[in-house]
């Protein structure tokens, strides 16, 4: 039998002795917890008896105006839901003794007869001549006593007094009599209440009990479990004292101690065990840290565990060996298997393949793509380039690469850009020269990143050299020449836009100055406010949507001039729409084509100005409701220029037309649709 097994079943013994006690204690907590309710219960309802008998004798001494009464029935329901729940308790029915439940009952049924007394009581208070001689009772100053009452009304001679007298009787007798039940509901009350807490004692002293006895059951298992536990420990324990002796080689010895303590020679077996394992376990972290020296694999002859680990200690040696070699160079070079279940020697030979084969993948690599490719080390050192390289600075072959400086042929004079090189710095697409070994300086674009290794740690630099010829030097002068000229172009369209809306407010301004020259002072301002931002908007290719809205709005006050009110505008602008830039003066033709063809049958203009983010895009919307026809195909002829200009510049920078759509019912809707980064051209 195991001593595992023997642990189990001590302690399943003793688990099933708590759990037996802990089971017994509950239930008899149980039914002190639900003893103790019952019994609070009870109080209650004891309390609640003794509530009702005062308001039912208050009510004779003082009706204070039917509150008296009032609290009288309260504490009778309160009372009767108190009963009723006492009556349906589980102890009633589960623990209770005979006698407890028969006093219960008893006391129901008393109950059942004062009620009948309280149903009497009820009936004469809703009778008429008592409701009228509640109003009697009312009237009286100070406490508002029955008794009195009644003598006062059974003294007068009118008859109708008389009968209120003899209701007012009817009444008082049924009060009277009511504290008849009241010695009997005591008595119950009491006797409950002493059996209740005669049968608490005896639980409490049945948990009492079961405590003692657990702690007797308890300690017996725990010694006769400890003495058997004990002695069929003994004999294993010197077998493995032994054991332990014998595998360290040394001869056993009866043991000298007279009281023959098996576990202090298990102890002395174990520290010499420990002591002969201390140098071992010194030299296999030496050799877990990597020290493969020669001195390492000359270990003593220690037993199984020695020579095994000196047999580890060669084999990692001889795979080290193997590893400087690859690094060396001699990829592919593959370690002797020591055995079909050498998984350590199988994934070396593995890897040593893989490296070899990618190796042989990357020098492809390098030699077919179409730029210069240098690999360096911290230290400046090649450690692999291509042909293109070579032929670039002139080289014959890689030995003469590594005879110089590669990195100050690529960096020329310049030792700023020489630094970079050796410290990985990132460039890209840096145009500069290099000098090969005829001495001819050669146009190139740099790009130089940084190679890390596992730990993310810089371990050498890779340099891109792509040679610049005359013919992508032109190429690049004509796309800046083509940048230049589509700047022009856009400018020439801004400045298209302006006449057309110069014209419309002067023809406003010279009304107003025979009218209302006041007016007319103030159109000049905003127009030269405006006028301002045109000039501004000419040296800036892009602003915020809010600065264009803060223009429209300048516009618009001027139209507004114009038209009075029959213009009517309403903006809908997402806040998150604001800070968008978009090319200056873009809004403004739109606006005027509204303000031109979007009035309705009596001339009344109403535009809406909508903008939001639709996905990576700003989308600004605006409509007008205007009654001519529309034809979408021709919105964009020469007889709309502005609408022309603002699609063309939308073609120049974003390659995005200007989207039109019918307003419903009549209208037009038009679609400014562009990317929603600063200064983004498509």
């Amino acid at each position: 039998m195991s001593i595992r097994y023997r642990i189990f079943r001590s302690y399943i013994i003793l688990i099933i002795i708590v759990l037996i006690y802990i089971g017994l204690s509950f239930s008899v907590s149980s039914f002190r917890l639900q003893m103790e309710k019952e019994k609070n219960c009870l109080l209650e309802v004891n309390i609640l008896w003794g509530d009702i008998l005062v308001f039912m004798n208050e009510t004779m001494s003082n009706w204070n105006e039917g509150e008296t009464y009032g609290s009288f029935l309260s504490s009778t329901n309160r009372f009767n839901k108190s009963l009723v729940s006492l009556m349906d308790s589980p102890g009633k029915s589960s623990f209770y003794g005979k006698g407890i439940n028969q006093y219960i009952n008893n006391l129901d049924s008393i109950w059942e007869l004062a009620q009948v007394n309280i149903k009497r009581i009820e009936e004469i208070r809703a009778e008429k001549s008592f409701l009228e001689i509640e109003e009697l009772l009312v009237l009286k100053p100070g406490l508002q006593r029955m008794y009195p009452l009644y003598m006062e009304l059974i003294s007068d001679r009118e008859h109708q007094r008389h009968v209120y007298a003899y209701a007012l009787k009817e009444y008082i007798d049924a009060v009277e009599f009511f504290p008849i039940y009241s010695d009997t509901m005591n008595y119950l009350f009491s006797e409950i209440l002493e059996m209740m807490e005669i049968e608490y004692k005896r639980l409490q002293l049945i948990q009492n009990f079961l405590s003692i006895l657990f702690f007797v059951i308890f300690l017996f298992s725990i010694v006769m479990i400890s003495g058997h536990f004990t002695n069929s420990l003994s004999l294993p324990i010197m077998n493995l004292s032994n054991k332990l002796k014998g595998f360290m080689g040394k001869s056993v010895e009866p043991s000298m101690d007279p009281s023959g303590d098996e576990l202090m020679t298990l102890e002395t077996s174990v520290d010499d065990l420990i002591d002969h394992y201390t140098h071992l376990s010194k030299l296999a972290h030496r050799l877990s840290t990597g020290h493969l020296e020669t001195s390492l694999l000359d270990l003593p002859r220690q037993g199984v565990v020695g020579n095994a680990l000196k047999e580890v200690a060669s084999y990692l040696k001889e795979l080290a060996d193997a590893a400087d070699r690859i690094r060396n160079g001699e990829y592919g070079l593959e370690v002797s298997i020591k055995s079909e279940h050498d998984v350590l020697g199988r994934s070396f030979n593995f890897m040593s393949r893989e490296i070899a084969e990618k190796f042989s993948t990357l020098t492809n690599m390098f030699e077919a793509i179409d730029e210069g490719l240098l690999l360096t080390d911290n230290k400046g050192l090649v450690i692999e380039t291509n042909h293109r390289f070579l032929d670039l600075l002139g080289a014959k072959d890689r030995t003469s690469l590594e005879l110089s400086d590669p990195l100050m042929r690529v960096a020329g004079n310049d030792s700023c850009l020489r630094d970079k090189l050796i410290s990985g710095e990132l460039i890209s697409d840096l145009n500069s020269e290099i000098i090969n070994y005829r001495g001819d300086k050669i146009p190139v674009k740099l790009n130089v990143r940084p190679l890390l290794n596992a730990g993310k740690e810089r371990a050498g630099v890779m340099l891109l050299v792509s040679n610049e010829s005359v013919r992508v030097r032109m190429h690049r002068e004509k796309e800046k020449l083509e940048a230049q000229a589509m700047e022009a172009e856009l400018r020439a369209l801004r400045a298209q836009i302006n006449p057309h809306f110069l014209f419309n407010t002067l023809n406003t301004i010279a009304h107003f100055i025979e009218t209302d020259s006041s007016t007319a002072v103030g159109v000049l301002e905003r127009l030269a406010e405006l006028f301002r931002y045109s000039l501004l908007s000419t040296k800036r290719k892009t602003v915020a949507l809010s600065e264009e809205l803060l223009h429209i709005k300048g516009l618009l006050e001027i139209e507004c001039i114009r038209h009075g009110s029959r213009l009517n505008i309403n903006y809908k602008i997402d806040n998150n729409t604001r800070d968008v830039e978009i090319p200056p003066m873009l809004l403004q033709p739109i606006i005027e084509n509204a303000i031109s063809y979007g009035g309705d049958s009596e001339g009344n203009i109403a535009i809406n100005i909508v903008s939001r983010l639709v996905g990576d895009y700003l989308l600004v919307e605006i409509s007008d409701h205007g009654v001519k026809d529309i034809e979408i195909e021709g919105l964009l002829s020469t007889s709309r220029t502005g609408l022309k200009n603002v699609n063309q510049r939308l073609l120049t920078l974003y390659r995005r037309s200007l989207e039109f759509e019918i307003n419903n019912p009549r209208g037009l809707v038009v679609r400014v649709r562009i990317p929603a980064k600063e200064g983004s051209y498509g």
